[in-house]
């Protein structure tokens, strides 16, 4: 890794957080250059990556979107100035990815991409043949993770607050699922709101690198299609993006609930039932399990910790 440290770094702003953020964790570059598009939200994304950059210097610059040849030599240029860069191809759109490949080959850089595999986070880092093929000369495994402010910040820039539990009847609900999680995940954070008001969640979790939303109904709310909108707006591109696991938990059994049953597998959301609460007002150490299970099973983690009883 220590070759790698400390270099200039180029990236392309995208919807995920993770591939451009965990780079810099692990390398410390000395600048930053974050490449974007003219479209507002490209810009944004570039704006908000900058928030979490520390202290590091870091520069903005404008790329073509979908040609990959002007935006190659717009690159090239941008590379004149930060030579030995590392050149991460992993965010942006598809033509930005080729464009800075072909760049780095061009300016005798070092481009990476940046892949999750089995709940970890791996540099691919490359070179060319003689042919100008790239291939692989090293795929460094990186422990640094993101967190969720990390997360939130890139996503929505400081458009958002956390008001903690809700004052209505599904609270001591929501106390018994985050007495688990609190012990299950890597990171929670309760009751989050947009400041626009158009979106909440009950819970944000995060295991490693991997960001879950939670809505937990109970009572008549849990019988309803109501968490399904929440989850379903919520991770919409212009929220948290399908990338994001949603999940629903409801204190009922929802076997009799086709339609509901078929809607949430549709809208890929993980529905966790917990129908004992409703007569308990607890969790057992039965539905805990159940819980944390589906809960790292959807977020990626291995299932290696033990549920207090």
């Amino acid at each position: 890794m220590q070759e790698y440290m400390r270099r200039p770094m180029v990236m392309l702003a995208g919807e995920q957080a993770a591939p451009n953020l965990l780079p810099t964790r692990c390398l410390e570059p000395a600048h930053i250059l974050i490449l974007h598009t003219d479209f507002p939200q490209s810009e944004n994304a570039a704006k908000n990556l900058r928030l979490r950059m520390g202290n590091t210097a870091v520069t903005l610059q404008p790329i073509a979107a979908y040609d990959p040849n002007a935006a190659a030599v717009s690159i090239q240029g941008y590379l004149r100035e930060y030579p030995q860069a590392l050149v991460n191809i992993t965010g942006g759109t598809k033509p930005m990815s080729i464009a800075a490949l072909i760049a780095a080959k061009a300016a005798n850089c070092t481009p990476f991409y940046v892949r999750s595999q089995q709940a970890q986070t791996i540099l691919d880092f490359y070179n060319f043949d003689e042919a100008g093929i790239p291939w692989i000369t090293e795929a460094l495994t990186i422990e640094d993770t993101i967190s969720i402010d990390d997360h939130l910040t890139v996503y929505f820039g400081q458009n958002y607050h956390f008001t903690g539990f809700g004052d209505g009847p599904g609270r001591i609900f929501e106390e018994a699922i985050f007495a688990t999680l609190d012990t299950t995940v890597d990171e929670v954070r309760i009751g989050w709101k947009h400041k626009s008001g158009a979106v909440d969640v009950d819970f944000i979790v995060r295991c490693n690198n991997q960001i879950g939303i939670i809505e937990a109904k109970s009572g008549n709310r849990a019988a309803s299609t109501e968490g399904i909108k929440q989850l379903a707006v919520a991770g919409g591109q212009r929220f948290f993006g399908t990338y994001t696991k949603r999940i629903l938990v409801v204190d009922q059994d929802w076997t009799s609930k086709s339609n509901n049953l078929e809607l949430a597998k549709a809208l890929g959301i993980v529905l966790v039932e917990l129908p004992r609460f409703a007569a308990l007002k607890s969790l057992g150490a039965e539905e805990q399990r159940q819980l944390s299970t589906a809960i790292l099973n959807a977020l990626g983690k291995p299932i290696n910790r033990q549920v207090a009883t």
